[in-house]
């Protein structure tokens, strides 16, 4: 009878995720034939019925659901045997699949990125910007091998190291009652309408927790990332608070937008590097996120502030007058 193909395993985790054969074959980047035929094909290989026809379209068996969790181990034992085929005990080669939270991404991942390389100049980087859930459940499935993002790290299959302590500042527009302070505080916060970024985003529950904390009035426009939040707030719509690692972008001179640092509390958010426990590279990795620390915390190197002020030179700090 042989034994079934990768790619049909493929098409089978496709089938039962997405619980239609339309969307499976779209999202396999191939047609609704070809994945009909290869799921025939499996089905005769394994001899157990894996859809059943309903009406007008087809369902996914019980037996069906078995299998794909079955398929689903095999596919992960697969990638960890790749991994460790690309990895040796002083060395990262060919693809290293990387992916960071939106809110990180843009600003962060390029420097994480030059870490890489410099130490594994073999390494062809595969990048992707994934919401903390989808990130946590893409790099467990062994489909990521080094993801950056907010902690907590609440999954007990990936190890990581916080490489970035990254504090917020008040974002708001230079017409600002505040912007005339050279650093603000919690208190300021009362009253004030603070824009959120939308469901699905951990940014949005931290800022949301300290709002909270103080009385301030969290007004959700379903802003999709930080940098339409900050256009929002360029607008005079309220004001926001943004990790010092976008504001050297979203605060530039010229942006409608000044940022100040809060004087009474330490408000800020930890940036994890993780990765599988169970991934062969896992030595590797700790060594990468030692050396992405010592980047990220450099003060000359373009993100990270000098110790004794946490807001950012290039960003427009100075007073109204």
């Amino acid at each position: 009878m042989g034994r079934p193909t990768i790619r049909q395993l493929e098409y089978l985790v496709a089938l039962d995720a997405h619980g239609h054969i339309g969307r499976a074959a779209a999202a396999c980047f191939v047609s609704q034939p070809t994945l009909s035929t290869q799921i025939r094909q499996l089905e005769r290989h394994l001899g157990v019925a894996i859809t059943e026809r309903v009406g007008r379209g087809i369902v996914v068996t019980s037996a069906g659901h078995a299998l794909a969790e079955r398929a689903r181990a095999v596919l992960r034992n697969t990638d960890e045997m790749l991994e460790w085929g690309r990895s040796s005990s002083t060395g990262l080669n060919g693809p290293l699949r990387v992916a960071a939270i939106p809110t990180a991404a843009p600003y962060l991942l390029a420097r994480v990125i030059a870490v890489i390389r410099k130490r594994h100049p073999e390494v062809l980087p595969c990048l992707d910007e994934l919401k903390a859930s989808s990130l946590i459940e893409t790099l467990t499935a062994a489909q990521l091998d080094l993801g950056l993002m907010a902690m907590p790290v609440n999954n007990n299959d990936l190890e990581h190291t916080v490489v970035f302590e990254d504090p917020f500042l008040l974002a708001m527009t230079p017409r600002h009652r505040l912007a005339r302070q050279s650093a603000v505080t919690t208190d300021d916060l009362v009253g004030e309408t603070v824009l959120l970024l939308e469901d699905g985003h951990c940014l949005r529950c931290q800022v949301l927790k300290m709002c909270r904390s103080v009385g301030a009035r969290e007004v959700s426009k379903g802003g999709a990332s930080l940098a339409t939040i900050c256009q929002m707030v360029a607008a005079g719509i309220g004001v926001t608070l943004l990790p010092t690692s976008a504001a050297p972008i979203e605060a530039r001179r010229g942006s409608g937008i000044v940022v100040r640092p809060f004087s009474d509390v330490t408000a800020s958010r930890q940036l994890a590097l993780a990765w599988r426990r169970r991934s062969p590279a896992a030595p590797l990795y700790r060594e990468l996120a030692d050396l992405i620390a010592a980047e990220l915390a450099d003060p000359s190197s373009g993100t990270a502030s000098p110790p004794d002020s946490p807001v950012p030179a290039k960003c427009d700090t100075s007073p109204v007058k």
